[in-house]
């Protein structure tokens, strides 16, 4: 079953959410890298945006306009703090929306980078098809996904490790394959890190 509002808004509130205490290393690796660049894919779109790092973090190297969409109405409270201590307001903005509900009112038909961190895992079945349906849609030709999730065979997990969240080996080819060229990116075991593009 999907987590559900509520428990990321205790997370957040109590600031006890482990994967929300820096920018992810990959991201700022691939910018200060040149890989990702404003001039080049301006238009970003941070899909489970949480309290913003990443967010605020891209409005900051000159990216934009940025928006933010997330569940979370705790989260995205304080990812308006964040931008507005950052100084990037004017470049970057929070949508509170679930994703798996279909189109959200008033974001762009497309973008040029999208940011997907964890919500891909944190989901099953129809809702799961709903996020990947949502980065087709909100993809551009030649533009990018940065996607992070769980990953392993919950076959070959013992205990409570079955219960996490995850998406299966090659789940990810099944999702995107047909429509993005996927590379992937050094992370930790039992994870995945993609940088997809769209054909």
């Amino acid at each position: 079953m999907r987590l559900r509002p509520w428990f990321y808004n205790t997370l957040y509130r109590f600031n006890a959410a482990p994967w929300d205490k820096e920018v992810r290393p990959q991201l700022v690796e691939l910018v200060e890298a040149g890989r990702l660049t404003p001039t080049e894919l301006p238009r970003v779109l941070d899909l489970g945006c949480g309290t913003g790092a990443e967010s605020v973090y891209l409005a900051g190297r000159g990216f934009g306009p940025v928006v933010g969409v997330d569940f979370s109405a705790v989260g995205l409270r304080r990812a308006r703090a964040r931008a507005e201590a950052a100084g990037v307001t004017d470049r970057c903005t929070f949508v509170q929306a679930d994703v798996t509900a279909g189109p959200i009112p008033g974001l762009a038909d497309s973008y040029d980078l999208i940011c997907e961190f964890g919500m891909l895992d944190d989901t099953q079945g129809e809702e799961r098809l709903a996020v990947a349906r949502a980065i087709h849609r909100l993809s551009r030709p030649g533009g990018k996904v940065l996607l992070w999730a769980f990953q392993a065979d919950k076959e070959q997990l013992k205990g409570g490790a079955k219960m996490a969240p995850m998406i299966a080996p090659g789940e990810e080819r099944e999702l995107f394959g047909e429509a993005f060229e996927l590379e992937y990116l050094p992370t930790r075991p039992r994870t995945l890190m993609l940088l997809m593009t769209r054909r």
